[in-house]
């Protein structure tokens, strides 16, 4: 069993009091209820770490818009203004490197704001197949029941799971129960209570709202995960199917391009289940399965890594180059879930369910009902 690990990201917020605010991504019009109280413009970057072998600070941030300036004239590093900064940018985060030796990082801020990097833990990870998610309130036995299948279906090793704010339970008792689980060589909780940001989509040439997942992934990409041996993205609420011979971390190492493409297809509680409710109830679907967006897994440090990793895609466009797998899928559980992301239509049910035998086979041998239940 690994040593339970819980950390807080090193991130700044700004002051409540203070005037700056990041700007709005969408004029008035576009500027809904759920829009304005989901978008997070306080949060200057969400985490800060000290590479020791790279000699570099890294800080991952939401898109910094207008507050760039801010962040650029202001940070000191042992009380002098910091020259070369590497800024990488996308649609969705923002990452700057600082390459320097460790010393005192602050902000020029009125009253003075020091920052504290948190710990390098990526030796924890090194040369394992990890997954990575995010989690808020999710039952502690949903989240083990997901690891150990992905342990014995297709030899996960390693979990990191970014803790959105849960109240249900602490953040530490996640991490001492996900240690736990059989199979597992390492593990991390890191608390990253920010606003997830709006659901509602985008249009046009609008700046997407929703910060903060794609930020953690390319943390995960680039800090945290970046010597594992393959990662795989995919939520508490999707099982990761094997027909095959080979593993999802096997298949992401053998690629060319170091990434497989997931196709999903949603299943659902029967009527008379409750929801939310387990995996195990989810052995109904439709005639024509509905599909749910991609998921996938890849090796950090592949030719399509580079390009970055997001929710449902690595890579952006190179993401085309690769064919769904027929071998490997992804069942995307409708009811397995507190819906904590925002949206309120999570438990509707379609017409026309019926039992698939291939998922009857697969909940009754891996997600079984507990004693009494």
């Amino acid at each position: 069993m690994p040593e339970p690990l819980c950390l807080s990201l090193a991130g700044a917020v700004l002051p409540e009091k203070s005037e700056l605010r990041r700007q709005h991504v969408r004029k008035p019009p576009r500027q809904s209820e759920h829009y304005l109280e989901r978008y997070d413009r306080r949060t200057l970057f969400y985490d800060c770490v000290y590479h020791k072998a790279e000699g570099r600070y890294l800080f991952t941030a939401p898109r910094f818009l207008n507050l760039w300036p801010e962040f650029r004239d202001r940070l000191r590093l042992d009380g002098e203004p910091v020259r070369g900064l590497s800024r990488h940018w996308s649609g969705k985060y923002e990452q700057v490197a600082i390459e320097a030796p460790r010393g005192t990082v602050s902000l020029d801020w009125p009253g003075g704001w020091r920052i504290a990097p948190r710990p390098d833990i990526s030796d924890r990870f090194a040369g394992l197949n990890a997954v990575v998610t995010m989690n808020r309130d999710n039952e502690i036995g949903w989240i083990r029941d997901w690891l150990g299948h992905l342990v014995r279906s297709h030899g996960l090793e390693a979990a990191v799971i970014y803790d959105n704010g849960s109240t249900a339970y602490a953040p530490e008792t996640l991490a001492a129960e996900i240690a736990a689980v059989p199979g597992l060589k390492a593990t991390a909780v890191l608390k990253a209570d920010y606003p997830y940001g709006p659901r509602d989509s985008g249009k046009g040439f609008e700046v997407r709202p929703k910060f903060l997942q794609p930020a953690l992934l390319n943390l995960a990409r680039t800090d945290v995960l970046r010597s594992a041996r393959a990662v795989l993205n995919a939520d508490i609420d999707e099982i990761v199917l094997r027909r095959g011979k080979a593993t999802v971390f096997d298949a992401a190492c053998r690629s060319l391009l170091g990434a497989v493409h997931l196709p999903g297809s949603w299943a659902y509680p029967g009527e008379d289940d409750p929801a939310p409710c387990g995996h195990r109830f989810h052995v109904w679907q439709p005639a024509a399965p509905k599909r749910s967006n991609p998921k996938w897994c890849a090796r950090p440090r592949g030719p399509i890594s580079r390009a970055g990793w997001f929710v449902h895609h690595v890579g952006g466009e190179l993401f085309r180059l690769l064919p769904p797998r027929r071998d490997l899928a992804f069942i995307h559980c409708r009811g397995t879930s507190t819906g904590w992301k925002g949206t309120g239509t999570r438990f509707a049910m379609p017409e026309g369910l019926a039992r698939n035998p291939e998922l009857e086979a697969l909940m009754q041998a891996e997600f079984p009902a507990e004693p009494g239940a």
